[in-house]
């Protein structure tokens, strides 16, 4: 039998001696890296949507969307206004937390007229009677340099008069 190569000790690298706890910190270790895609799909992470909802006595408002995400993940999101009085210039403001990192991919249906108000994001979209319903949905990408914590407000308004505020926030995980 031929024997074994300089600095390699039969009994410690083929019998193992000397290293019991060894396997068990490697498989301990293991684990712990693995519980990582298993939480994400138990969905720790993000993409579930949430609704967030407010009634005021001119409008019933529900916003569907995430509020975790992982970076550079493509979500949706859902704006529905029911109007309880005749609303003469829907406007959707949006806080910048909205657009702060994200690449917006499409707006359904396109507002009448966008604009930009203290770095919050306007949309109009025109006039809403009582007891209609307009839905606005966005399709937004994550981009992958986001992560943290921030504030997605939500205000509707007539005009220059607010009728509603949604309250959100969303955090984007690396």
């Amino acid at each position: 039998m031929a024997s074994a190569p300089d600095g390699i000790s039969l009994k410690r690298h083929r019998d193992l001696a000397g290293r019991t706890r060894n396997p068990w910190l490697r498989r301990v270790l293991l684990c712990v890296i693995a519980v990582i895609p298993v939480l994400a799909l138990l969905n720790v992470f993000g993409q579930h949507p949430t609704t967030t909802s407010v009634a005021t006595p001119a409008v019933s408002v529900n916003v569907t969307a995430p509020t975790r995400l992982r970076s550079g993940l493509i979500f949706q999101v859902r704006v529905q206004i029911t109007a309880r009085q005749n609303i003469k210039e829907l406007e959707l403001v949006f806080d910048r937390g909205w657009w702060e990192s994200m690449s917006v991919n499409s707006t359904v249906p396109e507002p009448t007229e966008e604009s930009s108000s203290d770095g919050r994001v306007v949309f109009d979209y025109g006039q809403l009677g009582a007891g209609h319903t307009h839905v606005s949905w966005l399709y937004f990408q994550v981009n992958p340099t986001n992560v943290g914590k921030r504030q997605e407000n939500i205000d509707v308004k007539d005009g220059e008069t607010q009728l509603a505020h949604i309250n959100r926030s969303m955090t984007i995980f690396p």
